[in-house]
């Protein structure tokens, strides 16, 4: 078991109850060969947990091989972790051995595993019962020795339900969880993380910056972190590079944290909208179709986001958020379907839906302002 009074646990900062927590399961985890599922909103350190598993574990000498799977499309994905043969596809003009073949002996870690489509997560179901796998385009079957590590920011039982995930997999990954807090569920951890990042980017930027004064750490300790252990980490490190030497100070953080509003801000509500939501009244489904036609005229967007008034259908309310999504990437599907959390191959038979009843959106607008902050 981690010490109580320690600060850090290998890599690991923190002396919060709800780390020591972690600290324990991370202990539990290692002296046992089992399938692990990491759960933690993004930039909680996922990685760094299953890292930590690894070089407890009997398997610390093997390889450690992670993989984001929804940094990839779903083409890429199933090649990617099970390799494939020459030939396979269109530009495969070679073998490939995958990740689980490069991970042998030792620990794969899966980043994101609700982005995997239904035919990868069978592949990974065999993987995780057989110990085998085939690669793409392949005949035979390989064997491998892998534990696998799996992580992902949304809770798989969610993923289940919206038809996103397959139960037996989620079974057979969810086997020992460990759950990761937010930072905003254990400030007490800041002022440690603080002082850790701010040796960490003296470091890697040349400066010379002693300390962080009081007022700023309270600032920091007020924020409500939407963006976790690396959004305080980059704070830091802009913080550094600004005040170059001396001490960081209030004036060196960004107006965010001084506001203490994670950056968002309520979007302006048209009057029509405003009156309801004051008087708590909902738009009945006749309402919408008398006063609206039922039309995209009654959604409006802003910089922060899309507002859907009640009333509307659930398919409206799809195909309005999908489409301004898209929008909102520059008609980027990969990166339009990881801010939905579908994979790419549904975006797609979304929008042939969608794209079947054109319909012009009035007062709509683009999120030229938003995409320039981003």
């Amino acid at each position: 078991m981690p010490e109580m009074t320690e600060t850090c646990f290998g890599r690991m900062l923190g002396l919060s109850p709800a780390m020591q927590e972690v600290y324990a399961a991370i202990d539990k985890a290692a002296g046992v060969d089992i399938p692990v599922l990491i759960i933690g909103e993004t930039g909680t350190g996922k990685e760094l947990v299953a890292q930590e598993i690894h070089v407890r574990s009997a398997r610390q000498h093997q390889p450690f091989v992670a993989v984001n799977t929804g940094a990839l499309t779903s083409e890429l994905v199933a090649s990617e972790l099970f390799g494939h043969a020459k030939g396979a596809f269109t530009g495969a003009t070679g073998s490939r051995e995958g990740r689980f073949k490069e991970a042998h002996g030792g620990v794969l870690f899966l980043d994101e595993v609700t982005t995997m489509e239904e035919r990868v997560q069978i592949a990974l179901l065999r993987v995780l019962e057989s110990g085998t796998f085939r690669p793409v385009g392949a005949s035979d079957d390989i064997r491998v020795d892998v534990r696998v590590i799996a992580a992902t920011n949304e809770p798989l039982d969610a993923a289940v339900e919206r038809g996103r995930f397959r139960a037996d997999l989620r079974h057979r990954l969810g086997v020992f969880p460990i759950v990761l807090p937010p930072l905003r569920e254990r400030i007490a951890d800041i002022p440690v993380l603080v002082d850790a990042f701010l040796c960490e980017s003296n470091a890697d930027f040349h400066a010379r910056v002693s300390k962080v004064e009081n007022k700023a750490i309270e600032a920091l300790m007020a924020y409500p972190w939407p963006g976790n252990v690396r959004e305080l980490r980059n704070v830091i490190a802009r913080a550094v590079i600004v005040a170059a030497s001396g001490k960081i100070t209030i004036e060196h953080l960004p107006q965010r944290i001084l506001d203490g509003t994670a950056g968002s801000r309520q979007p302006e509500i048209p009057p029509r909208f405003r009156a309801r939501i004051e008087g708590n009244t909902a738009l009945s489904v006749e309402q919408w179709e008398e006063e609206e036609g039922g039309s995209d005229s009654s959604f409006f967007v802003t910089e922060q986001g899309v507002f859907l008034p009640f009333g509307a259908s659930w398919q409206d309310v799809e195909r309005f958020f999908g489409l301004k999504t898209l929008e909102f990437c520059d008609s980027n599907k990969t990166r339009a379907a990881e801010m939905l959390g579908v994979s790419r191959k549904t975006l797609y038979d979304k929008l042939r839906r969608w794209e079947t009843r054109p319909r012009e959106t009035a007062g709509s607008v683009r999120f030229e302002s938003a995409k320039k902050q981003r």
